[in-house]
């Protein structure tokens, strides 16, 4: 019995599974087969470099490998010939992990769908058959028809021998490379460890807190190649090798377990073999170690195999999606399928051999063990060779120039990420983790200037049932694009041909979609329309993973309106939804709701409603960021216009203090208020407020003014005040800006006090510039009684007589001064000896390295989502 099918990868290894991965996300099916009853995991593990991950993103799996790998910080290159190190290199700015191969095939397994790999599957024969498809033959007696067939079945290929290549030769090395476990963590720190020297090339890098792989490379003599059938003779034989290494080598090796250890001969393929040979012909085409097995000493032969199966998953989508649409014969599907995969070898040929033959002339150096080769390396070469690797890993993964008959460049890769943002949804909404959804609308705001009417048209299509009530009602929202950008749309959503959801959460992130799209586009009355039926939806909605996208939508809701100037129609419908927030115990929306009900009525000076509302709402912790900081920018507001300076002044620079780097408006507006502020407590601020990055030109106004207010020139205030009211006014501030004159009156008659022990009031009137004698009276009683100034008045004389300055040291003020220190520095003390007494947790047991790692893990992610949280709503 035959089984037809419209591509059969051969070998599932790294290049296998992420060709079949990436034809997956673009909708197409592919069949796996492997030669052994499981995956193959040999190797342990290998290190990853910006390339790997650039094409693990690229597929969707990226982010889960990376919270279980550690980020290595750099490499330390030590000879063996000096004994001591040669070269130390930093990796900052560059992504290096060291994965661990079983899981890495295990994730990629996982994401593809059930069937799509079958085991025990060995190709014994390929035939090539009339109708352009190639059949066959496998071990079991099977036969397997196929469009495109792929070989990704490592070194000893039976399609690269079928295209023609030779068997890969023997470089005169060997490689030992080996996995250790350390129980409770191995505390060398996440830094690449490297030996060279005396023929033998050596290092280890951890894959996290237990685990740590190693490798060692030699040029073995004929009884050493015997020694791959024995792991315990091969790890002795290592560490007889490895005697002059540091001990941390040594202990690496010494906790391998003889099961975690393995040898194998390095094999490459002639680098003019690729630059001539066939990768690819007709249908048929290999990838991964098929088509360039190379040896380990740039650490790129694992990064490649990923880079050739995303690649060669989208010069094969390209020729199958047009062909599963229907639009032409059997020959020109072949023809597409041959000019794909024709392509792909053109991409690839170069950077293949340029890999490959710089991988063996580095290792061919590194491992040398003649004394001018050694000194010369160690001299000259060490931090070359370091830096080599690492200019290796930053290679872009260009897209290929599309013809003009086939999809942009630019819709289908935003569709695309369109589509792996709703698989996440739809995992979070499955799996109920609402940490997926967060995730899901950071990717969306990465991706805000990319939408396209198409675009949208035909993610709608993909997510929404054709005539269902939301998808009639969002596609009416879209403006129609011109013919031929709509038959490319059109194209993409039926080659696709996506199964159907009905979930919610889908439902919401559409209406989500399109309401960014049209507040972007300026098309306020349709986005007010939009966001008012999503509103209308979501009332009927009580799912813990829709909240995320409700708090979102809720905040465009609002936004539109009060672009429209139309704020106080929606405070009712906010009240409500506020209420029905609180009744789910949706915090994140009582949250955001919360402070657009600030922001409502603060933008109509309604300050004692507000009040009642935040001193009546429920109190929870809070759990975004970005909302806690605008509930302190609008606390900080109220409090000012109460008079309650001083937490008007914690709360505003709290906000400040929180808001993200990127959130500069935001910022902005808080130091703005907090200058102001400051002034009304008569504090003046530093001078580096002003000159904050980006802040100069945005607060050289209020700048001005605090100038004013230090020198207490009443003149120059009015004409500061009046220069820049137009920015006083927009920015809200003006009628603090009124409460600042008696400061300012304040500062001028303190500094006339010191500068004179005797004035007319007359004098002083002039000098503040006050319109009479009699306002200047009743100033200077007023300071006198606050004790803004020492000073007593002169009724009958009119005047005002400053107290002379004593000597300080002559009154009480010295000694009180001491006493406080004294109290502080006893009072440390007495802490100390308490914590001494009383340890904390002492009561409790210790931590275990399971809990540890558990405790740390989930400080990074929070740490990570905190730092990821999308700035584009402040």
């Amino acid at each position: 019995m035959e089984i037809v099918e419209d591509a059969v990868i051969v070998g599932a290894g790294i290049a296998g599974l992420t060709t079949s991965l990436g034809l997956h996300r673009m909708g197409i099916r592919s069949l796996v087969l492997e030669s052994s009853d499981r995956l193959r995991t040999t190797g342990f593990a290998f290190t990853t470099w910006n390339n790997a991950w650039k094409a693990l993103d690229a597929i969707g799996i990226g982010e889960s490998l990376r919270q279980q790998h550690q980020l290595a910080q750099g490499i330390l290159v030590t000879s063996t010939f000096l004994e001591k190190p040669t070269a130390e290199v930093s990796f900052k700015g560059h992504e290096i992990r060291c994965l661990q191969r079983k899981l890495l095939l295990e994730t990629l397994a996982n994401q593809l769908p059930s069937g799509t790999i079958r085991f025990s599957s060995k190709v014994v024969s390929i035939e090539e058959e009339s109708g352009f498809f190639k059949r066959l033959h496998l071990a079991d007696g099977a036969i397997i028809k196929t469009k495109a067939l792929i070989g990704c079945d490592g070194v000893n290929s039976v399609v690269a021998k079928w295209l023609g290549f030779e068997k890969p030769v023997f470089t005169g090395r060997s490689a030992i490379r080996g996995c250790a476990k350390f129980e409770g963590g191995h505390g060398f720190g996440p830094k690449f460890r490297q030996f060279v020297g005396k023929g033998v090339r050596s290092g280890f890098l951890p894959c996290d807190d237990d685990t740590v792989f190693w490798f060692m490379t030699w040029t073995p003599s004929t009884k050493e190649e015997e020694l791959e059938e024995d792991p315990a003779k091969l790890k002795q034989f290592a560490m007889n090798k490895l005697q002059d290494t540091s001990d941390e080598m040594k202990s690496v090796m010494e906790k391998t377990s003889l099961d975690g250890i393995v040898s194998s001969p390095l094999r490459y393929r002639r680098p003019w073999e690729i630059l001539w040979g066939n990768i690819s012909k007709g249908n048929v085409c290999v990838a991964g170690d098929a088509l360039h097995p190379m040896t380990p000493d740039l650490g790129q032969g694992g990064c490649c195999a990923l880079e050739d199966g995303v690649i060669l998953a989208r010069c094969l989508a390209q020729a199958l999606l047009k062909s599963s649409a229907g639009e032409e014969e059997e020959i020109d599907e072949h023809k597409r399928i041959e000019m794909g995969l024709k392509n792909f070898a053109q991409e690839r040929r170069w950077r293949s051999f340029d890999l490959v033959s710089t991988a063996y002339m580095v290792g061919f150096i590194q491992q040398n063990n003649g004394k001018m080769m050694n000194f010369f390396r160690d001299k000259f070469l060490s931090k070359f060779l370091s830096d080599f690797s690492n200019m290796t890993q930053d290679v872009e993964m260009k897209e290929q120039a599309a013809p003009s008959n086939s999809l942009t460049s630019s819709s289908p890769s935003t569709l695309h990420h369109l589509k792996e943002i709703a698989s996440l949804i739809e995992t979070g909404a499955y799996a109920r983790e609402v940490r997926r959804i967060l995730r899901a609308v950071r990717l969306t705001m990465a991706l805000r200037r990319k939408l396209k009417p198409s675009v949208l048209s035909a993610f709608i299509n993909f997510a929404l049932t054709p005539g269902s009530e939301a998808h009639t009602r969002l596609s009416s929202y879209l403006p129609k694009e011109d013919e031929h950008e709509m038959e490319v749309d059109t194209a993409t959503s039926a080659s696709q041909a996506p199964a159907k959801h009905s979930l919610p959460e889908l439902e919401i992130y559409c209406y989500l979609l399109v309401l960014i799209f049209l507040i972007d586009q300026k098309k306020y009355n349709e986005a007010k329309a939009c966001s008012s039926a999503s509103i209308a939806r979501l009332k009927n909605l009580n799912r813990r993973t829709v909240d995320v996208l409700a708090a979102r939508l809720y905040y465009y809701y609002s936004l539109c309106y009060e672009l429209t100037g139309d704020l106080a129609e929606i405070r009712g419908n906010l009240l409500a939804l506020h209420r029905i927030a609180t009744l789910r115990h949706d915090e994140l929306g009582q949250e955001t709701l919360l402070n657009l009900l600030l922001r409502n009525y603060l933008h109509y000076n309604l300050y004692d409603q507000a009040e009642k509302l935040r001193s009546k709402a429920p109190r929870f912790e809070a759990h975004s960021n970005q909302q806690f900081c605008r509930y302190l920018f609008y606390l900080g507001k109220i409090r000012t216009i109460q008079l309650e300076y001083t937490d008007a002044k914690e709360c505003l620079l709290q906000a400040a203090r929180k808001a993200p780097v990127a959130a500069l408006g935001f910022r902005v507006q808080c130091n703005k208020w907090a200058i102001i502020v400051r002034l009304l407590l008569g504090e003046i601020p530093e001078r580096t407020v002003f000159m904050q990055k980006g802040m100069e030109k945005a607060l050289r106004p209020y700048f001005e003014l605090t100038n004013a207010v230090r020198i207490g020139d009443l003149e120059l205030f009015r004409s500061v005040a009046e220069k820049f009211s137009s920015t006083f006014s927009s920015d809200r501030t003006h009628n603090l800006i009124v409460r600042l004159r008696h400061n300012v009156i304040r500062t001028g008659l303190r500094n006339i006090s010191i500068s004179y022990s005797r004035i007319s009031l007359v004098d002083v009137a002039k000098k503040l510039r006050l319109d009479s004698v009699a306002d200047a009276e009743s100033i200077v009683a007023k300071a006198i009684r606050d004790g803004a100034i020492d000073a007593t008045l002169d009724h009958a004389n009119g005047s005002m007589l400053s107290k002379e300055t004593g000597d300080i040291y002559s009154t009480n003020e010295p000694q009180m001064a001491f006493n406080s220190r004294i109290a502080f520095c006893l009072n440390m003390h007495n802490e100390a000896v308490r914590a001494l007494r009383f340890p904390p947790n002492s009561h409790k047991e210790k931590e275990s390295a399971e809990k540890r790692r558990e405790r740390q893990q989930q400080e990074q992610e929070l740490a990570k989502h905190i730092a990821e949280e999308d700035d584009d709503e402040f």
